[in-house]
């Protein structure tokens, strides 16, 4: 009975103006610790272990074999940079078709160890000798880090040997006749 009276008294004194303002304090409020909590949470969703490299040797426009693992700690939208250095230093981007993924644990769980391989072609302009492939994955996993700085991860770079293409890279000429 006296909270009944308490909760009557209290809408007999509160106006439309002030119930306006209420509700848009407590909007406000929430939002804030949305933006705040989005701002706080820059843990890493992927944690590498390790890079192995499949195949040591890879001819320019062939195949480079890697395995990679890691620890799932959550699922976002992400992309990658890709990058293969060649033994003169320059830096190759190689095309964003991967040959092939292909996971070593039936079921592809949603979190946790993963292990798995990726494939990528060489580009044929490599230059041969000591190179090594490098990966970054920008994680977007809520709005703050879409609109401000994603969770920015880099996988162990993976080093391997560019050897020369088994065929000539000369471009093709028509004969001539005589």
């Amino acid at each position: 009975m006296i909270l009944k009276r308490t909760w009557g008294a209290f809408w007999r004194k509160v106006d439309m103006s002030a119930a306006t303002v209420f509700i848009l304090a407590a909007f406000a409020g929430v939002g804030l610790a949305s933006v705040v909590t989005s701002a706080l949470d820059n843990h890493p969703t992927v944690i590498f272990e390790e890079a192995k490299v499949i195949t040591p040797e890879v001819p320019q426009g062939g195949v480079l074999d890697l395995q990679y693992t890691i620890v799932l700690n959550r699922i976002c939208p992400a992309s990658v940079e890709r990058f293969v250095t060649d033994s003169e230093g320059a830096v190759h981007v190689p095309s964003t078709y991967t040959v092939d993924r292909r996971s070593l644990i039936e079921g592809y769980p949603p979190e946790g160890r993963e292990t798995y391989q990726r494939s990528v072609t060489i580009p044929l302009a490599a230059a041969t000798g000591k190179a090594h492939y490098d990966a970054r994955f920008s994680y977007f996993c809520n709005l703050w880090h879409k609109l401000t700085k994603p969770i920015v991860v880099n996988a162990p770079p993976a080093y391997f040997t560019i050897t020369p293409a088994p065929a000539p890279l000369d471009p093709l000429v028509p004969e001539q006749s005589p």
